[in-house]
């Protein structure tokens, strides 16, 4: 395989939604990009109450574990150039999705990513963590899940319902912002980002390899 070429970091926090983080991460390592998993907390509690670390108890209490930490992922980049991955990816779940609105260095670190344009891709509840950052990319075109549509409408931003016809599966795209609306929308989350990262070429045979299309 050759090296990868392009960079994602996919944070979690306690209460993440499994699916939406394991999944896309899978997708996107397919399609040889280079995805670390960033715990947004230093530690967490799992779902036999054990603290460990790097180990996220997510929403169904599959214990995942993190790459690295969140504060150690942006120090550790600091010494690039900009310090940025070329993609964000905020999968939902409520608890995990309150938990990054309410961090500060996430906000910080997306609201970076935003400045120079670079990709962020928010899925179910992880959307309303854009808004909670200073009502980042607000005026686009956005999806989420369905329950949090009004609350999304009420700050600024153009809720649509994905067709599940088109081109990105059920997926909205406004430039360098990529949402999607659930669990089961997961993996054309991920290939969406797949696609937007290394090539529509790229994403489609990963696609064919997961019988997916």
């Amino acid at each position: 395989m050759m090296a990868a070429t392009k960079r994602a970091l996919a944070l979690i926090a306690r209460g993440s939604e499994e699916m939406e983080l394991v999944i896309t991460v899978d997708v996107l390592r397919r399609c040889n990009v280079d995805v670390t998993i960033a715990l947004v907390q230093e530690a967490e509690a799992t779902s036999t109450g054990n603290t460990e670390p790097l180990v996220a108890c997510c929403s169904r209490g599959v214990n995942v574990k993190a790459d690295t930490t969140l504060q150690a992922y942006v120090e550790q980049q600091a010494a690039t150039d900009d310090g940025l991955p070329d993609a964000i990816i905020l999968p939902g779940g409520l608890d995990g999705a309150k938990a990054m609105a309410q961090a500060p260095a996430v906000g910080t670190l997306l609201q970076r990513q935003a400045k120079v344009g670079k990709l962020v891709a928010a899925i179910c509840a992880a959307p309303t963590v854009l808004a909670a950052h200073g009502k980042l990319f607000a005026g686009r075109r956005l999806t989420s899940y369905p329950s949090f549509r009004e609350k999304l409408q009420a700050d600024g931003y153009q809720w649509e319902e994905p067709a599940a016809s088109g081109s990105l599966g059920r997926v909205v795209r406004d430039d360098n912002l990529i949402t999607s609306l659930g669990p089961a929308t997961t993996f054309d989350f991920g290939l969406a980002i797949g696609a937007a990262l290394v090539g529509q070429e790229v994403a489609d045979k990963v696609a064919a390899g997961l019988l997916y299309k």
